[in-house]
């Protein structure tokens, strides 16, 4: 009796074909899982940021708001002495810096935004003659650093 024989090549190959495709399907998934994922994570620690950004912002807006008054009450007491007057009562604010030592008198103050974050504001006074444009022009408002970088720049080759 005469047996028929299958070639080789063509016992295994839908098989082999089928075991390929499910691979890369799987490869595929798990690509882009994590990628969604990451990218989750990304936008998780995006909205945080943005989040602890505007609270810091509302807070900074808090403080212009005071000093604005500040600065209101100090002029309509007596326009003569607005600069006195708006030093000797913004000495009371806490986290205020003015400077009226310039020709231009400048405040500035720092609301913390994160560990390693603050919102940076500064304000340059108008002079008594031109409030009728306001009190003060904000030069700015950014977000900085809390503390200076240090580098460690050096490299240890060789120990002796």
């Amino acid at each position: 009796m005469k047996q028929n024989s299958f070639p080789v090549t063509n016992i295994g190959s839908v098989s082999l074909l089928m075991t390929f495709i499910v691979l890369c399907l799987v490869t595929f998934s798990t690509l882009s899982l994590s990628g969604s994922v990451s990218e989750y994570r990304y936008s998780q620690k995006l909205a945080e940021h943005n989040t602890d950004y505007y609270n810091a912002s509302n807070e900074a807006t808090a403080v212009l708001m005071e000093i604005d008054d500040i600065l209101h009450s100090a002029y309509t007491q007596d326009q003569s002495q607005y600069y006195a007057k708006a030093c000797e009562q913004l000495d009371c604010l806490d986290r205020i810096t003015a400077d009226f030592s310039k020709d231009i008198p400048t405040i500035t103050y720092e609301v913390p935004v994160s560990e390693s974050k603050v919102l940076r504001v500064a304000l340059s006074l108008n002079r008594p003659d031109q409030v009728k444009e306001g009190y003060y022009r904000i030069t700015s408002w950014k977000e900085a650093a809390a503390s200076d970088w240090k580098g460690d720049d050096r490299l240890n080759l060789f120990t002796p």
